[in-house]
């Protein structure tokens, strides 16, 4: 009886054995154990409500490399949204722990069979946070004439949090604004940034509000500029006649007005004066011809304008040299012979001149036989006056007969 059961026994045991290496070759030859490497962000979990996180820095995250093995089934669908990479930060207090190991969870059945980094560095703060006037810090100068007022905040102060050792090195928080181009009032929605002691951005804190409202009247200035009075003559003298001068009385005048209207104004024209009927000197008062907003006291002055015969100059060519005054038995020659002499005049002189009606010389007088550098002289009819002489000097030869 015993042998037959022990036969049995082994018999049975026997046959379990085999069914299950054939199950387990079928199943491994339709479902083989494969790996994969993915790769997840690490997690912080357990944080006291107290701290923050100086390292690792949460923004971008760390990154955790994993090798896991399994069944292809349960490989083949593994995302990295189902694996929980994570280091546990409960007990840890504020100050450096370079080796708080990386827990890895996956969601299926597989298993974790390496794990890049296997630990890292974690820097703890306590939280701290204070409450700070909004201060504002105005940029560039404001146009000419334009006068700023008193910004208004809304809200008046904001609340800077983070990590204690920064947040001590908070001493303002500011908003800015540029001026340059400011006329009117703003209102605006600026956001603020957490400064140190120096002025320099301290990055890395909450800011709460992190946007301000900022009213900031702006008026413009009146101003008073001083400028010539410009007399606006028009119309053209009989011939023969020219405009040689026009003045006002007073000369300059005191303008009011807003900056802007009077940033381009360098003097202020008067009314027109017709000089088309004028037949010699006259005076006549005007009013001034100002820009709209703009004021003076000064409503009429008195333009004076002065008549003259009208001047014109012109260069009259290769004009003859005559040599005067050459001694007895000496003769004469003169290089060169032929000048450009340029003349002003009235205009009705200078338009009937030719090269024959003036004579330029030059004087040999009391000169021994030899070669002298001169200034040729012009002789002009009267009211014509010589502007320049080309070349300005010729050479005489004197020698014996």
């Amino acid at each position: 009886m015993r042998r037959f059961w022990g036969e049995r026994e082994l018999y049975f045991l026997l046959s379990v054995a085999i069914a299950s290496v054939m199950w387990y070759y079928v199943a491994t030859a339709q479902n083989p154990q494969v790996a994969r490497t993915i790769t997840v962000d690490l997690q912080l979990h357990n944080l006291d409500p107290s701290e923050v996180v100086i390292r690792p820095s949460p923004t971008p995250p760390v990154h955790v490399t994993i090798r896991v093995e399994g069944p292809r089934s349960q490989v083949a669908v593994l995302k990295p949204k189902d694996v929980d990479a994570y280091v546990d930060l409960s007990g840890l207090g504020p100050g450096d722990h370079p080796q708080v190991p990386v827990v890895v969870t996956p969601a299926v059945d597989v298993r974790v069979v390496d794990l890049k980094p296997p630990s890292i560095l974690v820097v703890l703060d306590a939280f701290a946070s204070k409450r700070l006037p909004v201060e504002v810090s105005l940029l560039g100068t404001p146009p000419s004439g334009v006068m700023l007022g008193t910004p208004r905040m809304s809200p008046t102060h904001v609340i800077v949090s983070g990590p204690a050792h920064q947040v001590s090195e908070v001493r303002h928080v500011l908003v800015s604004i540029d001026t340059a181009s400011l006329r009117q009032q703003v209102v605006v929605s600026l956001p603020v940034i957490p400064a140190d002691a120096n002025g320099q951005p301290v990055s890395g804190l909450q800011v709460s509000p992190k946007i301000v409202g900022m009213t900031l009247a702006v008026r413009e200035g009146v101003i008073s500029k001083v400028v010539p009075i410009v007399p606006t003559i028009t119309g053209s003298p009989p011939q023969a006649l020219s405009v040689t001068g026009a003045t006002a009385d007073p000369a300059t005048v005191a303008l009011t007005g807003p900056a802007p209207a009077l940033a381009g104004v360098e003097n202020a024209p008067t009314g027109p004066v017709d000089v088309g009927a004028a037949r010699g000197d006259f005076s006549r008062k005007v009013a001034l011809q100002l820009p709209p907003g703009v004021t003076s006291p000064v409503r009429q002055v008195t333009v004076t304008v002065h008549l003259g015969r009208g001047l014109m100059s012109t260069v009259l060519r290769a004009v003859p040299v005559r040599v005067v005054g050459t001694p007895a038995g000496a003769t004469s020659r003169v290089v060169p012979d032929r000048v450009d002499v340029q003349v002003e005049g009235p205009q009705d002189l200078v338009r009937r001149l030719t090269a024959q009606a003036i004579s330029v010389q030059v004087s040999a007088a009391g000169r021994q036989p030899g070669q002298y550098t001169i200034n040729p002289q012009a002789i002009l009819p009267k009211g014509v006056r010589v502007l320049t002489i080309l070349p300005a000097q010729v050479v005489i030869f004197l020698s014996s007969s």
